[in-house]
């Protein structure tokens, strides 16, 4: 078992799926139990939940207010992104890491001897990774790092698969440019399109359905057609969870970008959040949002409607070169009207509204 393991990663959720690999390393007979006691729920201040660590199992009883499944929104689900235990359970981490909680889990990492060695933001939507680097038998074993040693568990193994995917796909992306596009439809996008591909199916078979009754009355003279609509109304109406959850989500979780005094530059940690929310919004096309810029009370009424104006087109444009298309974005400035705090820091700020 070796004394420390270092993490090298790329994007903040997938350093800290780097940080739990890295733990089972030095802890290879730990359970679920063991996990969430080591990292406790509340690393994660945006946390739906009371765990970072459910069973894959326990799934769909993680449960909205409205009662629907919000599991794939805010936990990794695909077969790579999963943790298995040596008890061979499958367990799905948090995905929605913000700068704070990020850097509060790699401080707190540190007290297990997991040191995150290299952090780097990940490249508009390219997925992240990361890699492990120990000492075990004074062998050294790093996941894609070395090309000598073994992999002294199967996390292990599996980060360093994921980090050389993650190395190929860049590679082939840089190559070209439409084939990356390509590369950005996320699995989940995919399993969406073919859900409400399935749902249309089933519609345009009732509605055919529906017609050769209708034909087959008039054929025999009946003039009054047969009363139908309840079940295309359902079949349409299963989509809507994945809206409101994403309305909850944005609500929650991004109304965070703040700025300087008397500035409309929008600064590092409030890049982060707007980096999270092009990502939430890129998988779910269907949603369009409205940006309102705040300012403290501080200057005059006409500067600050001004500067609100700026600061909510800031965000916009942010948003529009991380690939978001313009026509899903609005904006609008309402000076120092609507302060939320005595703290004028917190009322320089930005706001999205789910227009749809």
């Amino acid at each position: 078992m070796p004394s420390e393991v270092k993490v090298y990663g790329t994007g903040q959720s997938r350093t800290v799926l780097g940080i739990a690999n890295a733990y089972l390393v030095m802890h290879p007979d730990a359970t679920l139990e063991d996990l969430n006691q080591a990292f406790p729920g509340n690393l994660n201040s945006s946390n739906r939940s009371e765990t970072i660590f459910i069973d894959v199992n326990d799934a769909e009883k993680f449960k909205n207010g409205t009662g629907n499944s919000t599991y794939e929104m805010f936990f990794f689900e695909k077969e790579d992104e999963l943790i298995t235990l040596k008890d061979g359970r499958k367990v799905a981490m948090l995905e929605l890491w913000q700068k704070p909680d990020f850097d509060k889990i790699v401080e707190w990492a540190k007290q297990y001897n997991i040191i995150v060695a290299e952090y780097k933001d990940n490249e508009n939507f390219k997925k992240g990774g990361f890699k492990l680097e120990y000492e075990e038998d004074t062998a050294e074993v790093a996941g894609a790092a070395s090309n000598s040693g073994a992999a002294a568990s199967e996390n292990a193994a599996d980060a360093e698969n994921q980090t050389a995917e993650n190395s190929e796909d860049e590679s082939k992306n840089a190559d070209n440019d439409e084939n990356a596009k390509e590369d950005e439809l996320t699995n989940e996008q995919e399993e969406n399109k073919k859900k409400r591909a399935i749902w249309w199916i089933i519609l345009l078979i009732i509605i055919i359905i529906l017609l050769l009754i209708l034909l087959l009355r008039g054929c025999s003279k009946q003039t009054e057609p047969a009363a139908v609509e309840p079940e295309p109304v359902e079949a349409i109406a299963d989509t809507a969870p994945t809206i409101a959850d994403t309305v909850e989500a944005i609500k929650t979780s991004f109304n965070a970008a703040q700025f300087l005094a008397a500035k409309a530059d929008l600064t590092e940690s409030s890049k982060l959040v707007l980096q999270e929310l092009a990502e939430m919004m890129n998988k779910h096309p269907e949603v369009k949002l409205k940006i309102v810029g705040h300012a403290s009370s501080d200057g005059t009424e006409k500067f600050n409607q001004k500067l609100s104006e700026q600061r909510a087109q800031a965000a916009v444009e942010y948003l529009i070169s991380l690939g978001i298309s313009a026509d899903r974005l609005q904006s609008e400035g309402k000076g120092s009207s609507e302060p939320i705090s005595d703290d004028r820091e917190k009322n320089r700020r930005t706001e999205f509204i789910v227009i749809k």
